[in-house]
């Protein structure tokens, strides 16, 4: 049993490394970037396939910028070991599309309307950064009560673009 919370969580990510080190800060960072551009695209009423392939298109270019960066500005590695970190740490990027996205793709699947497969979407966005932000505690072995503000504040970030979609519409 793990200290962690019993589910064995920590063994598991031991045997997958890449998923505990995608869950970084490009993993908030891409997922508040994912629910803004869901947010922002939907006001133009494009129908749910082509919010999807918008958005995806959107935060892979995002995801180049920030590996082609990431590269550039390691100058302490060799060209391959900066490659290699660049993916690494700009996995949470793309990782950040599987929540967000998929709640588009199963709100097209029963056919959802399109404002109510984006506020699906959001607060699946927002369910997203609070795991992220419990995670991020749980990792520095905090106390419960900064596991709760921790995972608070970074739902919040999502909480602010669901205010901000409402206030636009």
């Amino acid at each position: 049993m793990s200290s962690g919370g019993g589910f064995g969580l920590d063994a598991g990510l031991r045997r997958y490394p890449w998923v505990s080190r995608a869950l970084n800060a490009e993993a908030v960072y891409g997922t508040v970037l994912t629910a803004g551009l869901i947010s922002a695209f939907s006001l133009y009423d494009p129908g749910l396939p082509a919010l999807i392939a918008r958005t995806v298109a959107t935060v892979a270019v995002f995801w180049g910028a920030h590996v082609y960066a990431e590269i550039v500005g390691n100058r302490d590695l060799s060209w391959p070991e900066a490659i290699r970190e660049a993916l690494q740490r700009s996995a949470g990027l793309l990782w950040a599309l599987i929540v967000p996205i998929g709640c588009l793709g199963v709100a097209a699947a029963l056919q959802l309307s399109l404002d109510a497969a984006v506020d699906v979407s959001l607060w699946g966005a927002v369910i997203t950064l609070a795991l992220l932000g419990w995670w991020a505690a749980r990792q520095r072995n905090a106390p419960a009560l900064t596991k709760i503000l921790t995972s608070a504040g970074t739902a919040g970030l999502g909480l602010a673009l669901i205010v901000l979609k409402a206030l636009v519409h």
